[in-house]
Protein backbone atom coordinates (compact mmCIF):
# COMPACT_ATOMS: atom_id res chain seq x y z
CA UNK A 1 0.00 0.00 0.00
CA UNK A 2 3.22 2.32 0.68
CA UNK A 3 4.19 1.87 -3.06
CA UNK A 4 0.92 2.62 -4.10
CA UNK A 5 -0.22 5.89 -2.32
CA UNK A 6 3.79 7.04 -3.16
CA UNK A 7 3.02 6.53 -6.89
CA UNK A 8 -0.75 7.35 -6.59
CA UNK A 9 -1.78 9.89 -4.02
CA UNK A 10 1.10 11.82 -3.47
CA UNK A 11 1.37 13.07 -7.03
CA UNK A 12 -2.01 13.68 -6.93
CA UNK A 13 -1.75 15.59 -3.45
CA UNK A 14 0.77 17.95 -5.52
CA UNK A 15 -1.58 18.35 -8.33
CA UNK A 16 -3.85 19.50 -5.35
CA UNK A 17 -0.73 21.75 -4.09
CA UNK A 18 -0.44 19.53 -1.02
CA UNK A 19 3.52 20.03 -0.04
CA UNK A 20 4.79 17.38 2.89
CA UNK A 21 5.58 14.01 3.26
CA UNK A 22 4.24 11.10 4.25
CA UNK A 23 1.91 10.94 6.73
CA UNK A 24 1.23 14.67 7.18
CA UNK A 25 0.71 17.04 4.10
CA UNK A 26 -0.15 20.75 3.88
CA UNK A 27 -1.75 23.19 1.23
CA UNK A 28 -2.30 26.74 1.72
CA UNK A 29 -6.26 28.02 0.64
CA UNK A 30 -7.82 30.76 1.68
CA UNK A 31 -6.50 32.26 4.94
CA UNK A 32 -6.06 29.06 6.40
CA UNK A 33 -3.96 25.91 5.91
CA UNK A 34 -5.45 22.68 4.79
CA UNK A 35 -4.07 19.61 6.78
CA UNK A 36 -3.82 16.30 5.92
CA UNK A 37 -2.72 13.27 7.34
CA UNK A 38 -2.70 9.57 6.88
CA UNK A 39 -2.87 6.67 9.92
CA UNK A 40 -2.69 3.27 9.61
CA UNK A 41 -4.23 0.61 12.02
CA UNK A 42 -1.84 -0.63 14.04
CA UNK A 43 -2.66 -3.86 12.99
CA UNK A 44 -2.52 -3.06 9.56
CA UNK A 45 -4.70 -3.89 6.61
CA UNK A 46 -6.55 -0.19 6.70
CA UNK A 47 -6.05 3.29 6.96
CA UNK A 48 -7.59 6.84 7.33
CA UNK A 49 -7.44 10.29 5.65
CA UNK A 50 -7.94 12.99 8.38
CA UNK A 51 -8.64 16.40 7.07
CA UNK A 52 -8.30 19.58 8.68
CA UNK A 53 -7.44 23.32 8.54
CA UNK A 54 -5.06 25.54 10.90
CA UNK A 55 -4.89 29.92 10.64
CA UNK A 56 -2.00 30.74 7.60
CA UNK A 57 0.06 32.18 10.56
CA UNK A 58 0.01 28.43 13.05
CA UNK A 59 -1.22 28.40 16.55
CA UNK A 60 0.16 28.20 20.00
CA UNK A 61 -0.08 24.95 21.34
CA UNK A 62 1.01 24.60 24.98
CA UNK A 63 3.10 27.79 24.88
CA UNK A 64 4.60 26.94 22.12
CA UNK A 65 4.22 28.75 18.24
CA UNK A 66 3.51 25.85 15.86
CA UNK A 67 4.00 27.15 12.28
CA UNK A 68 1.21 26.14 9.82
CA UNK A 69 3.70 24.01 7.54
CA UNK A 70 4.37 21.64 10.81
CA UNK A 71 0.83 21.33 11.85
CA UNK A 72 -0.67 18.21 12.31
CA UNK A 73 -4.24 16.19 12.74
CA UNK A 74 -3.79 15.65 16.19
CA UNK A 75 -3.52 18.96 17.60
CA UNK A 76 -6.80 19.45 16.02
CA UNK A 77 -10.12 19.40 18.18
CA UNK A 78 -12.47 19.30 15.16
CA UNK A 79 -11.20 17.66 11.86
CA UNK A 80 -12.92 14.97 8.93
CA UNK A 81 -12.46 11.02 8.32
CA UNK A 82 -12.10 11.22 4.53
CA UNK A 83 -14.96 8.92 3.28
CA UNK A 84 -17.01 9.87 6.01
CA UNK A 85 -20.35 11.19 6.09
CA UNK A 86 -19.92 15.00 6.25
CA UNK A 87 -19.95 16.00 9.50
CA UNK A 88 -17.49 17.33 12.17
CA UNK A 89 -15.92 14.57 14.12
CA UNK A 90 -17.86 11.93 12.78
CA UNK A 91 -17.26 8.87 10.97
CA UNK A 92 -15.08 6.34 11.48
CA UNK A 93 -14.46 5.40 7.33
CA UNK A 94 -11.35 3.24 7.11
CA UNK A 95 -9.69 2.37 3.70
CA UNK A 96 -9.20 -1.27 3.52
CA UNK A 97 -6.01 -3.11 1.62
CA UNK A 98 -5.97 -6.14 3.00
CA UNK A 99 -7.12 -8.04 0.19
CA UNK A 100 -7.66 -5.84 -2.25
CA UNK A 101 -5.82 -4.26 -5.11
CA UNK A 102 -3.74 -1.44 -3.69
CA UNK A 103 -4.12 0.61 -6.65
CA UNK A 104 -7.50 0.42 -6.75
CA UNK A 105 -7.65 1.72 -3.23
CA UNK A 106 -5.27 4.52 -3.89
CA UNK A 107 -7.40 5.84 -6.60
CA UNK A 108 -10.11 5.55 -4.73
CA UNK A 109 -8.37 7.68 -1.80
CA UNK A 110 -7.60 9.97 -5.11
CA UNK A 111 -11.80 9.78 -6.11
CA UNK A 112 -12.83 11.47 -2.70
CA UNK A 113 -10.32 13.71 -2.42
CA UNK A 114 -11.87 15.37 -5.66
CA UNK A 115 -15.04 15.70 -4.48
CA UNK A 116 -15.92 19.66 -4.56
CA UNK A 117 -18.72 18.74 -1.08
CA UNK A 118 -15.74 17.44 1.30
CA UNK A 119 -13.74 20.79 0.60
CA UNK A 120 -16.43 22.43 1.13
CA UNK A 121 -17.51 20.73 3.89
CA UNK A 122 -13.88 21.17 5.23
CA UNK A 123 -14.16 24.90 4.80
CA UNK A 124 -16.80 24.88 7.30
CA UNK A 125 -14.27 23.06 10.01
CA UNK A 126 -12.93 25.33 12.67
CA UNK A 127 -9.85 27.01 12.06
CA UNK A 128 -7.31 26.31 14.74
CA UNK A 129 -5.51 29.50 15.66
CA UNK A 130 -8.10 31.19 13.30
Amino acid sequence: MDTAIKTIVVPHLRAMGFKGSMPHFHRPRGEAVDLLSFQFRSDGGAFVVELGRVAAGGFDFHGKHIPAAKAQNRYLKERHRLGSELRVNYGDHWFVFSGHDADEVAREVCGALDQAEVWAFVDTVAVLGG
